[in-house]
C-alpha cells in the first residue's frame, strides 16, 4: 500500500481500522436495540479513530525507554486497546452497562461491563498487526 514504512502510514491504517469499527458500531448498536444517544454513539466512533492513532504512534517504539524490553506489536495494541475501553467503562459506566444488557451479548452470561476490555485488548492486537504488516514499525521516516 505505502511505497515505503512510515509513520505516515501506520497512521493511515489504524485510523481507517478504528473509522470503519466505530462505523460498524455506530450503525449496529442501534439495530441491536441498544438505549444510547447520538452523541455516545459519536464518541465511541471518535475513540475508536483516536485509538487508531494512537496505536500508530507507538508504533516507532519498539522498545521499552526505562526497563528496557522489546515491545512487539501485540503487547503495544493490547495495552493500548484495553487503555481505551477501560477508560470507556470509567466514563460512560451506565451505557456501556446498557450495552451489556443487550440480547446479543446477554445470553453469554457477561453482566459486567468491565468484560469490554477484553474486547479492547483484541482489537488494539488487530488493529497493531495490521498497521505493522502494512507500514512496517521502528525508527521510520515520516515520509
Amino acid at each position: 500500500m505505502f511505497l515505503q514504512h512510515s509513520v505516515t502510514g501506520r497512521l493511515a491504517v489504524g485510523k481507517t481500522i478504528g473509522f470503519l469499527v466505530g462505523g460498524v458500531l455506530f450503525f449496529l448498536l442501534p439495530a441491536l436495540g441498544a438505549s444510547v444517544g447520538v452523541q455516545y454513539l459519536l464518541g465511541l466512533w471518535l475513540t475508536y479513530i483516536m485509538m487508531g492513532a494512537v496505536i500508530g504512534f507507538m508504533g516507532v517504539m519498539t522498545e521499552q525507554p526505562v526497563l528496557h524490553f522489546k515491545m512487539p506489536f501485540w503487547l503495544r495494541g493490547g495495552i493500548i486497546g484495553g487503555s481505551f475501553h477501560l477508560l470507556l467503562v470509567l466514563l460512560s459506566y451506565e451505557a456501556v452497562m446498557s450495552l451489556m444488557q443487550l440480547p446479543a451479548v446477554a445470553w453469554l452470561g457477561f453482566t459486567s461491563p468491565y468484560w469490554i476490555i477484553i474486547d479492547g485488548i483484541v482489537l488494539g492486537i488487530l488493529m497493531g498487526w495490521a498497521a505493522t504488516k502494512i507500514s512496517g514499525e521502528g525508527e521510520l521516516p515520516l515520509a
